[in-house]
């Protein structure tokens, strides 16, 4: 007998043999994939729930390999500006409450169960927040809540240490200096308290903000300056190799033209191999990606425009034979944790890079967002498709709509037309979370309004009132010229916390 038998559909299944099946079914028992296969297989199957999904595709639940917890509440305020990063670390950094994290995890576990994405990465703030584990319990907590399964990943910021970070007690900013041993107890913390927690729907990764601390950290860094990694890169990947070690779990960060050179020459404790999961990776030369390849490390990107200058070399990297996924980075106007876009932009940005139309076809940006996705973060025996034993992440994609239909060519349609409105039902371990395009746990009318609430709160303490009400309306206007000073970006140098 069934828990949840899903029939009358067309599941793409993502297994081995890539089977898509008409007419077909999936049967759940015990929060796993019992059945994959023929409707007609199960007609006479007794189920204590039987769900006829004709008109439907039933998908693996997305993987999202990488996105950032906090961008989910500044998405519409710091935008159209060059400040952003050091804006948005100066905030992280100073002006969060503890309260914060946990509104903000709601908020971005909602929009990803909407958006069909039921195992998610979460990136602590821009650059990872882990001076106190409060923040990242937090975050998890509002995860648990709606019910998605989340990768927590937090770790070290950039130099120098020790660093200056402000929490607030009673209502006021208390600024306390933090050591780099500090942090690492933290660390330690967090992955004690989260990792393979809330019934194994919550992991906890080990994530530097970048493979290596002496070179640029957010893009590539020029060949006449990888020269050798300094005493800290060795010592940070040290640390969190042994941190890794000691808890079994895996390693996320961010990597760059220059960092995975620079990586390779640690012979002791490269953040390398395949329990690694790289982001971003643009501007990487052909040794890099060669390195890459000997090394088994998994590789995630998030397409935007900004791949036709400066890409990450997706195309050579699967020639290779690296794994690749492509991910969300957070939620953003430009982005949000919308799969459907990130499949859409990854096939759009590397075919106009390439200078070839085709490149990256559907099936394979398909794969790259589940069952590769799933091997990026070393879940891929676990989650990523549709197979028996495996946990029951599903969802089901409603094509009864005029974007969708006629039913030719489903998996082209689906990655160049679908959209998170299309996402009629989402499973996490035979778990139903959404159902008829509804929360079932939650009242998202509250989480919604709670998590603007201290949005708005936030704004006010950080200061970023006019990022969120600008003044001076751009009607009529061809290009942006703000017609006040922003952020005082001198003051944010002084306060030992600009990027």
């Amino acid at each position: 007998m069934f828990d949840l038998l899903l029939t009358h559909a067309t599941v793409i299944s993502m297994d081995a043999e890539r089977r898509v099946i008409q007419d077909g079914a999936v049967g759940v028992k015990d929060g796993k994939i019992a059945f994959v296969g023929s409707s007609k297989e199960v007609e006479n199957a007794a189920s204590a729930k039987t769900v006829d999904c004709a008109d439907h595709v039933i998908l693996p639940g997305f993987v999202d390999a990488h996105g950032h917890g906090g961008h989910s509440v500044f998405k519409s305020v710091v935008k159209d500006t060059s400040y952003w990063m050091p804006v948005m670390t100066h905030t992280y950094k100073n002006y969060l409450t503890d309260d914060f994290w946990y509104y903000e995890g709601r908020l971005s576990a909602l929009e990803r169960l909407r958006s069909g994405v039921t195992t998610g990465v979460c990136v602590l703030g821009s650059q990872p927040r882990c001076d106190d584990p409060i923040f990242a319990l937090n975050n998890a907590k509002g995860y648990a809540e709606i019910g998605v399964r989340d990768i927590v990943c937090t770790g070290p910021c950039s130099l120098p240490w020790p660093h200056r970070f402000s929490r607030w007690e009673n209502g006021k900013r208390v600024e306390k200096e933090v050591s780099f041993e500090q942090l690492l107890d933290s660390l330690e913390t967090v992955i004690q308290e989260l990792n393979h927690k809330n019934n194994d729907r919550t992991r906890a990764y080990v994530t530097p903000f970048g493979a290596v601390t002496s070179i640029e950290v957010s893009g590539p860094t020029g060949a006449d300056r990888v020269i050798a990694p300094t005493e800290w890169d060795l010592y940070q990947a040290k640390e969190m190799r042994r941190i890794a070690r000691k808890y079994n779990t895996r390693i996320h960060t961010d990597a760059f033209g220059g960092m995975v050179r620079l990586a390779a020459m640690d012979k002791e404790n490269a953040l390398l191999g395949p329990d690694v999961h790289l982001q971003h990776c643009t501007g990487l030369s052909m040794d890099e990606v060669l390195l890459l390849q000997k090394t088994d490390t998994h590789v995630s990107f998030a397409p935007g425009m900004r791949q036709v200058n400066t890409r990450t070399p997706v195309v050579e990297l699967l020639e290779l034979g690296v794994t690749v996924a492509v991910s969300t980075d957070g939620s953003m106007l430009s982005s949000s944790f919308d799969m459907f876009s990130a499949m859409k932009r990854a096939q759009a940005v590397h075919r106009v890079a390439s200078h070839d139309d085709f490149y990256l076809p559907s099936e394979k940006v398909l794969e790259m967002a589940t069952i590769d996705a799933a091997k990026c973060v070393g879940m891929e025996n676990e989650v990523g498709s549709l197979e028996v034993g495996k946990k029951a992440d599903i969802i089901t994609i409603d094509l009864i709509n005029p974007r969708l239909m006629p039913r030719f060519n489903i998996i082209d349609t689906i990655v160049a037309n679908g959209s998170p409105s299309d996402v009629d039902m989402v499973i996490v371990d035979g778990e139903i979370l959404l159902q008829d395009g509804k929360a079932q746990r939650v009242d998202e009318r509250k989480v919604l309004l709670q998590a603007e609430e201290e949005a708005i709160e936030t704004v006010k303490l950080a200061g970023l009132d006019k990022f969120a009400w600008p003044s001076v309306p751009q009607w009529g206007r061809t290009k942006l010229y703000p017609d006040e000073v922003r952020f005082d970006l001198e003051a944010s140098r002084r306060d030992g916390n600009y990027y």
